[in-house]
């Protein structure tokens, strides 16, 4: 992991072109899960380069995000809260990589919340694809968790489509506080897209509700 990963994050903070950078992490992820034995297999049509848009995923491990690197050739925007953006290995990574961070301190009104969507949806249409992992942080717990309402209020804001993604596996090869992996197999399972959504709180709870039943459905399928 050593050999492959630190190469990488420096690559990552010295290479000019954001372009570049997302290839090395590809390069470097498709690497540690052949040297690992680790295969992460995609199932589903991942939207395409130009068609803007919101993904949703659950999220079990730190190593979800990464798994998007088997899926998006091209760069797409994570959308990471804001203690990540101040941890000095993480933070600098995803800059890197064209990440985008969001704190909304307990003490902004809406008015603030919506001002911080508001900038996000700008992202999406400017034609980026946006990646939230709407559960939040990571839980000791296994199974899905309530979807908090951001990534949807964007989605309506941009009237773009949500595409979830179920992420299986994960979990057993890092669960959260692990520091080594363990051998395994990861699947990421894009299914069809909702919406497109709707302005207003209200929508996105029901465009919320949708996107979940659809990660739950995919996370049921039978693994080939």
């Amino acid at each position: 992991m050593g050999l492959v990963g630190i190469p990488c994050w420096l690559l990552v903070l010295t290479l000019p072109k954001l372009s570049w950078r997302w290839r090395a992490t590809r390069v470097a992820v498709h690497l540690l899960s052949t040297s690992l034995r680790i295969p992460v297999k995609v199932h589903g049509d991942p939207p395409p380069r130009g068609r803007p848009c919101v993904v949703v995923a659950n999220h079990e491990s730190i190593l979800d995000s990464f798994a998007f690197f088997e899926v998006f050739a091209e760069p797409v925007v994570f959308v990471g809260g804001g203690d990540l953006a101040t941890h000095p290995v993480t933070g600098p990574f995803l800059r890197g990589l064209g990440a985008t961070f969001v704190r909304v301190e307990g003490g902004l009104d809406r008015s603030s919340v919506r001002s911080v969507l508001g900038g996000l949806a700008e992202l999406v249409r400017a034609g980026n694809r946006l990646v939230f992992f709407p559960e939040g942080g990571l839980s000791p717990e296994p199974g899905l968790r309530r979807f908090q309402l951001g990534a949807f209020v964007v989605a309506g804001d941009a009237a773009s489509t949500v595409v979830p993604v179920a992420i299986v596996g994960t979990r057993g090869v890092l669960p959260p506080g692990a520091r080594l992996p363990r051998r395994g197999e990861v699947e990421v399972r894009v299914g069809e897209q909702v919406g497109p959504a709707l302005p207003g709180w209200a929508a996105a709870r029901e465009i919320a509700g949708q996107a979940k039943q659809a990660i739950v459905e995919l996370l049921a399928e039978a693994p080939d």
